[in-house]
């Protein structure tokens, strides 16, 4: 049988959860980003939600906390600054790599654990 060269994976989360339950602290830090080609994480760290404000070893993290294009970004009524970081994605984000194959540390992309902001 023939080898099948394998999909090209690309992860992007963000803000995301990185328990599993109540029990599984540390679950995203073991795992988000293992298992792809290239994972990429927006973050910001000042929002209420628990598990969401540290940068995760397996991705490239770009923090958005202190991001000028926050200044004018109005926060939708019944929110928090947790969804910051998927309307930063949606504006600014995806158009800088939409279609790129990205690899960690290639083509001047950020090493996994890197934090830029």
């Amino acid at each position: 049988q023939e080898d099948k060269e394998k999909p090209y994976l690309r992860l992007t989360l963000l803000d995301p959860f990185t328990s599993r339950g109540v029990f599984g602290t540390g679950y995203g830090d073991q795992y988000f980003g293992s298992s792809v080609d290239y994972a990429e994480q927006y973050l910001n760290t000042d929002d209420p939600v628990p598990t969401t404000n540290e940068p995760l070893p397996l991705c490239a993290c770009i923090d958005v906390t202190g991001a000028p294009e926050r200044n004018a970004f109005e926060l939708p009524p019944n929110e928090s600054m947790h969804c910051w970081p998927l309307v930063y994605f949606a504006r600014y984000g995806s158009s800088n790599s939409a279609g790129k194959l990205l690899l960690h540390g290639k083509d001047g992309n950020p090493l996994r654990g890197t934090v830029t902001k």
